[in-house]
């Protein structure tokens, strides 16, 4: 499995940046076969505000997959503009699971 992490901050306006963010998740299950799974983690300690949206993969290559095709997307371009102001820009990490 690969392991695409999305991490950010929360900025303002928590309610509609989670809103957002969740949707995009959903959005993300829905329209990628190439998305296994799509799930949030937050802090325990260090920053309270911080977030990691997850979303798993079979392959390197599914995840450029998806990765190409969401970057074509309209909502999934309409979804980041919903995040301006509200979230930090995200910090990609791929992770591998042996």
């Amino acid at each position: 499995m690969v392991y695409l992490v999305r991490t950010c901050s929360f900025l303002k306006d928590w309610e509609k940046a989670w809103e957002a963010v969740s949707g995009l998740s959903d959005h993300c299950k829905k329209e990628y076969k190439e998305v296994k799974e799509s799930y949030f983690l937050s802090n325990i300690a260090g920053p309270i505000d911080q977030m990691h949206w997850v979303l798993a993969f079979d392959s390197l290559a599914d995840e450029e997959r998806f990765a190409s095709k969401a970057m074509k997307n309209e909502a999934y371009g309409k979804a980041f503009m919903d995040f301006e102001g509200r979230l930090s820009p995200f910090v990609d990490r791929l992770y591998r699971r042996d």
